[in-house]
């Protein structure tokens, strides 16, 4: 008996790791569990199309999707140039290995969930004792924020990013105290990737990283990891700045008046009935939740108010509590009516956040973060116990939100939500913001429930034999990165129809060929790519390059 007791000793805290992360799997991801082949349905029923046709891409060797191209009558829709890639690189991941696209988004959601404690976790570390850190990772990855995004919204971009944030932040403590090559690596590629998870929150996040690594130690070395990976990250970043004004994604964002979505107070504490309903005006006109949880924000408050009384004595840490804090209060104002005046001081921006609510997550994050601190700052008597206990009241509790009442086979969702049907003609509407402005976008509409005929042909090359005199319309919405030849000549269209397909005059008999090829932009973006990643090789392969950079940014 003494060896295994004295073996149990000596693995206690993974030991215990593991049983709280087997409970999290448990209680938040029952209704997630990848053998079971239903699935439920969520606001954003384009998800599974964007799967099939991003994987389409990768298939054909387009390793930087950009193109739809079976989307709007099989006209292409370019909404991977515009919609941050990261969720959609491992969900189309997971489904190249064999696994439905039904199934794989359900794995992938739970991946994050998975991925959100583990990071919570870890972030907490850095400042917690075990028990509280485990407590935080907990009361995070159970906040009711996440089963909204997953059982009500379906938003992968969002809850990749609610994983990837405290990753984030914990990636930059431990490569601030151990400035190694592999930190400064990893934490470029876990940077890159919170850049490029989802439009909004990613721009946000910008803002916040770059003022939290000022916050650090060898902020040289931080501040060189964040500028690599933007430029890991350009082969998104760049061609969704500088090309965006070729689609309506600012007009469709403008109509979107964010006055509608603001939220009472109330609204974040309880919801009278749980829906799976949208935002509308006012605090009762909502049928979806927007609840972060009663235990969560009451121990967090608490977390807040023993953070005051305690900040005098708080030397080591208390600029970084501060600051989570002051950015969980005003995430959480932001949220709210009152708050309105700032919004509608920063309209043109603000605009594009559509939604006051999207910043819930960081609410999430600080009422967690200040659980973590209460329990690690109290002193009570059988400590492991009662964090133990917690960690099992507040997943139990948050369990019944990690569901939908009704379920579909997988059949069921790919005939509906993956056939040739949904994917041509509704899909592209549900994300109309990216509709290229060569198209009249009121005509365009007006087929969303009209189907159109066009002519059928393969994704990412069309050839056309024009005759004489004839005026010869292409089967795209055509966007730059269309090339288009007309017996070997490259042509720039000039005239298209109200669909913004291009309308060609052919002067002789003629072959006209229509190609994907990415723009200049674009390509010079995939190449700082490449080779960003390429220097990323070489300072991992290459000992004697990085001795020189860290000895550049000392």
């Amino acid at each position: 008996m003494r060896p295994i007791i004295a073996l149990l000793k000596k693995y206690e805290r993974i030991i215990i790791f593991i049983i709280c992360l087997t409970a999290v799997i448990f209680f938040l991801g029952s209704s997630l569990n990848p053998f079971d082949p239903r699935m439920f349905d969520f606001h954003d029923d384009t998800q599974a199309a964007r799967i099939q046709q991003f994987a389409l891409n990768i298939k054909a060797g387009n390793i930087f999707p950009r193109v739809a191209p079976d989307l709007s009558f099989g006209l292409g829709f370019p909404v991977f140039n515009f919609y941050a890639p990261f969720s959609y690189w491992v969900t189309t991941g997971i489904h190249l290995i064999g696994i439905p696209i039904p199934i794989a988004i359900k794995t992938s959601f739970l991946l994050a969930i998975v991925s959100a404690f583990i990071a919570m976790y870890l972030f907490l570390k850095r400042f917690f004792s075990e028990e509280a850190s485990l407590l935080g990772g907990a009361f995070y990855s159970s906040s009711i924020w996440f089963a909204i995004e997953i059982f009500v919204r379906g938003n992968l971009g969002e809850i990749w990013f609610l994983a990837l944030f405290p990753l984030t932040l914990s990636v930059l403590h431990l490569h601030s105290e151990k400035l190694s090559r592999i930190t400064f690596i990893l934490g470029v590629l876990i940077l890159s990737a919170l850049f490029t998870v989802h439009n909004v929150l990613s721009l946000i996040s910008l803002i916040i990283i770059g003022s939290y690594i000022l916050l650090l130690p060898h902020k040289k070395q931080l501040l060189s990891m964040f500028v690599l990976a933007l430029l890991l990250g350009s082969y998104f970043l760049i061609p969704a700045l500088l090309e965006s004004h070729l689609t309506y994604a600012s007009y469709v964002a403008e109509k979107t008046n964010f006055h509608d979505h603001f939220l009472c107070l109330k609204q974040i504490w309880t919801a009278p009935t749980w829906e799976f309903g949208g935002s509308g005006p006012g605090c009762d006109a909502d049928t979806m939740p927007f609840v972060l949880g009663k235990i969560h924000i009451v121990l967090g408050l608490l977390g807040v108010s023993a953070f005051l009384l305690r900040f005098r004595r708080e030397k080591k840490h208390r600029k970084i509590y501060s600051f989570i804090g002051i950015i969980g209060l005003v995430s959480l104002f932001l949220t709210l009516y009152p708050s309105s005046f700032i919004w509608n001081l920063f309209a043109p921006v603000f605009s594009l956040f559509q939604f006051p609510w999207r910043f819930l997550v960081f609410g999430s994050f600080f009422f967690a973060f200040f659980s973590g601190y209460l329990f690690n700052a109290i002193r009570i008597p059988f400590k492991k116990i009662v964090a133990f206990f917690f960690i099992g009241i507040i997943l139990f509790t948050s369990s019944k939100y990690f569901s939908k009442p009704w379920l579909y086979s997988t059949n069921e969702i790919l005939l509906n939500l993956v056939s040739d049907k949904y994917i041509a003609q509704k899909a592209a509407y549900h994300m109309a913001e990216y509709l290229p402005k060569t198209a009249n976008y009121t005509f365009w509409r007006s087929f969303e429930n009209a189907p159109l005929q066009t002519v059928k042909s393969s994704p990412f090359q069309k050839e056309y034999n024009g005759k004489l005199g004839e005026n010869l319309t292409l089967n795209i919405h055509y966007f730059p990165f269309w090339k288009v030849e007309i017996n070997d000549k490259q042509i720039i269209p000039s005239r298209f129809d109200q669909l913004g397909r291009p309308i060609l005059s052919i002067t002789e008999p003629s072959i006209v060929r229509v190609t994907y090829e990415q723009t200049t932009t674009e390509q010079l973006s995939n190449n700082i790519t490449i080779i960003t990643f390429a220097l990323l090789l070489c300072i991992l392969l290459y000992k004697p390059l990085w001795n020189k950079l860290r000895a550049i940014l000392k």
